[in-house]
C-alpha cells in the first residue's frame, strides 16, 4: 500500500526532483545476491562488472547498483558522497576512479542509455515516446545517445543491445587500464567484450 503523498520517481525524467538516493534504492529485492533489476540488459551489465571486478570495494559495489536500480540517476555527485560517508564529490570521484570505474555521470549516462535500448527493445516503443513519458525533452534524449555511444538512435537500435554491452564493457575496461586500480583483484572482462584483446595494449577510447 502506497504512503499518503509517495511520488513516484521516473529516472529518465529531467523534471526538478530528488530521485531517491543511494540508500533508498538499494532497499530493493534481492535474487541470488543479485539485486532483482527487472531489465535484463542492466542484468549483463552488473555481472560482467562483479565478474571482471570481484575485490570492488563496498561503496563502488554500491555506487554501480543503485546506479543499475534505478536506471540512471540516483542524485548529485555531492548528495551521493554525503550518504557514502564522504567529504565531497572529489572523495568519490578519487574512489570510483580508483575502482578502475569511470565518473558518477558517465556511468549514469551510460545506464539510461541502456535501458532506452532495452525498452525499445522489449517493449518496441520509440525514444520520442519514452521522452514524452518521462517528461523529458526529446533532442535532449536523441543528444544524450549521441553523445554516449558516438552513433544516433537510429543506428544504435539497428545494432542492437547486444552491441550496446559491448561498447559499455570495452569503455569500462579502457578506464580500468587507465586508472590502475589500487587492489589485487582485478580480472578481465568477460568473454562479451574481450574479442580482439589480445595483443593489444591499454587503450584510450574517444569519448564521443
Amino acid at each position: 500500500m502506497r504512503a499518503k503523498g509517495a511520488v513516484d520517481y521516473d529516472p529518465l525524467s529531467s523534471t526538478p526532483g530528488d530521485p531517491p538516493g543511494l540508500r533508498a534504492t538499494l532497499r530493493q529485492p534481492m535474487i541470488g545476491g543479485v539485486p532483482a533489476l527487472g531489465n535484463a540488459l542492466l542484468e549483463r551489465v552488473l555481472v560482467a562488472i562483479r565478474s571482471a571486478r570481484p575485490g570492488m570495494k563496498f561503496r563502488a559495489r554500491a555506487v554501480i547498483e543503485a546506479v543499475l536500480l534505478s536506471k540512471g540517476p540516483i542524485g548529485s555527485a555531492r548528495k551521493v558522497a554525503r550518504e557514502l560517508g564522504l567529504t565531497n564529490r572529489f572523495q568519490l570521484a578519487r574512489m570510483l576512479e580508483n575502482e578502475g570505474l569511470p565518473p558518477l555521470h558517465r556511468l549514469t549516462e551510460w545506464v539510461t542509455v541502456l535501458s532506452w535500448i532495452e525498452s525499445a527493445e522489449q517493449k518496441r516503443v520509440s525514444l520520442c515516446w519514452m521522452a514524452f513519458r518521462s517528461h523529458r525533452h526529446p533532442s535532449a534524449c536523441y543528444r544524450l545517445v549521441k553523445k554516449v555511444t558516438g552513433h544516433g538512435w537510429e543506428e544504435v537500435v539497428g545494432k542492437g543491445s547486444a552491441w550496446a554491452l559491448q561498447q559499455f564493457l570495452k569503455e569500462l575496461r579502457a578506464w580500468t587500464a587507465r586508472t590502475k586500480p589500487q587492489h589485487p583483484a582485478s580480472r578481465q572482462l568477460p568473454p562479451v567484450a574481450a574479442r580482439g584483446r589480445r595483443g593489444r595494449g591499454p587503450s584510450r577510447l574517444r569519448l564521443s
